[in-house]
């Protein structure tokens, strides 16, 4: 078997495995589809959902969303196609949910109690709610805010200064003043307290003729309560000990009170500075504004997290009438195979400005070229002569070979410049319609590989266009190396928009 078809065989396993854990990851089943029915819901908003969102019942996913419309009131219009194995109750609800705080959103289905009667077959329409959003929160933390600063500048402005010592001085005045009416008060009702002097005494006179009846009551009392006391002595002196605890730790407690306030009152500790330091208050409004910043910069961060865009593609082509070996400088090269086999990255930072960065790694059958220049003199000992020996080494090795570009698109025409298999160059890419590319690249202008420069064009042809669950598929032809060893392209490959692993690059900065 040719070194070619080994590599061919290997490429198309290796397809088959990429292809197999692709559809294990996305949750692509190949099994007859089960029976659902349609159901609608209406929200006031539903930011993030889009088409072929999943349907979660119980957090199972149940089915996926089929169409989002706006209605003539301004609300949206969710159809989904559920499971029909969970029957739908009268009261059952629908929400939009998120996968944890940066995941996809998702619809929420609750089904209802059981003991509520069953929607029949056919289509239903479910009254949506979302949750709080970021902007909600933020907008709440930002109020708050604002709510404590405000406190903050009314307590210093009250209790600051010479203001605040005139105000604590008013309330004195007025303390005594009080007393002071409480006593004129008593000398104005002495005539009633003279009376109730007079009730008093008798009512003494009335208990001189009770006390004999009482005093033998009570000692019929206290020899019921002193033959308890004897029965229970040790839990009364243990309730005495725990009084006397209690009131030793009162005391201790009104003294550090005592000691809190007046630290208090003189600006001294936290709480004292807090009301009479202007040093204090700064601080915290500092800290506030620093909370603010905070909130502003995680919430510019998330944004463009959101805006990220990243597409993934693995595609493998074969060099047809690429020759077995080629000579450079002299210097043959032995190629092993005939196929090229990539891994792609393509990073859009913002879709609003046209600028994208590429990243590929790939195994290219012809290799690396390596040059090696030995200078040697040598000097007679007889003559003093001397003579230069230039040797110039050239070989390949069978290596990987990296593409890093940037580029811009201009309608239906991207421009990219940087590096194209591990050399300068430059590409374009021309749309021709949702479904074909032509694209040529130019580089190697500096005969690291061969006599010319390196010139490809190809075409790429989307056959199946991506969904929620599957990637694209696309085959690829042209011609590559078109100036030097020609070859014809014959490939294809596949390529995915992740939307999970965009959220790692949201900490790096990125020019907006």
């Amino acid at each position: 078997m040719s070194n070619a078809a080994k590599v061919g065989i290997v490429m198309l396993i290796a397809l088959g495995v990429i292809g197999y854990f692709v559809l294990k990851i996305e949750d692509v089943s190949l099994s007859r589809s089960k029976n659902t029915r349609e159901v609608k819901a209406t929200f006031e908003d539903v930011a993030g959902l889009d088409d072929e969102s999943a349907v979660r019942i119980a957090g199972v996913r149940k089915g996926h969303v089929t169409d989002i419309k706006v209605r003539p009131d301004g609300t949206a219009e969710v159809t989904m196609k559920v499971d029909d194995d969970v029957p739908l109750h009268a009261n059952a609800t629908a929400k939009v949910a998120n996968l944890g705080l940066l995941g996809e959103k998702y619809i929420e289905l609750d089904p209802g109690t059981p003991t509520a009667p069953v929607l029949p077959e056919g289509k239903v329409v479910l009254r949506g709610s979302i949750p709080a959003s970021f902007d909600d929160i933020t907008d709440q933390l930002s109020s708050i805010a604002n709510d404590v600063k405000a406190i903050t500048t009314t307590m210093r402005t009250v209790l600051s200064g010479p203001a605040g010592q005139q105000r604590l001085d008013e309330i004195v005045g007025n303390v005594q003043l009080i007393t002071r009416e409480m006593r004129a008060l008593i000398a104005a009702n002495r005539t009633n307290v003279d009376a109730t002097i007079a009730n008093t005494r008798a009512i003494t006179e009335q208990l001189r003729r009770e006390i004999p009846r009482l005093a033998q009551s009570i000692d019929q009392v206290a020899d019921q309560i002193g033959g308890t006391v004897g029965e229970n002595r040790t839990e009364l002196r243990e309730v005495i000990t725990n009084l006397r605890g209690l009131s030793s730790d009162l005391r201790v407690t009104a003294e550090n009170l005592n000691q809190i306030t007046g630290q208090v009152k003189s600006g001294e500790g936290t709480v004292g500075k807090l009301f009479y330091s202007d040093e204090a208050h700064d601080k915290l409004n500092k800290a506030l504004t620093a909370v603010e910043s905070g909130v502003t910069e995680l919430k510019s961060t998330l944004g463009r997290a959101n805006r990220i865009q990243m597409d993934l593609g693995i595609k493998a082509d074969y060099l047809a009438g690429l020759s077995d070996t080629q000579e450079i400088a002299g210097v043959k090269n032995e190629l092993d195979g005939n196929a090229r086999s990539t891994v792609s990255l393509r990073l859009v930072p913002n879709p609003e400005i046209n600028r994208f960065y590429n990243v590929e790694l790939s195994q290219d059958p012809r290799g690396r070229r390596r040059d090696k220049t030995t200078v040697e003199t040598v000097t007679n000992a007889n003559t003093g002569a001397s003579t230069t020996t230039v040797t110039k080494q050239t070989k390949f090795d069978r290596d990987y070979v990296v593409s890093a570009q940037a580029g811009w698109t201009l309608d239906n025409v991207a421009v990219r410049v940087g590096l194209f298999d591990s050399t300068g160059g430059v590409g374009a890419d021309y749309r021709v319609n949702d479904r074909i590319v032509v694209t040529g690249e130019a580089f190697d202008f500096g005969k690291r590989r061969d006599e010319n420069p390196h010139i490809r064009l190809f075409g790429e042809y989307m056959l199946r266009k991506e969904q929620k669950l599957t990637p694209r598929i696309f085959l690829t032809t042209g011609v590559d190396n078109a100036l030097n060893d020609t070859a014809f392209i014959l490939g294809g490959g596949i390529r995915w928009r992740d939307e999970d692993l965009k959220y790692l690059l949201g900490s790096i900065p990125i020019g907006k």
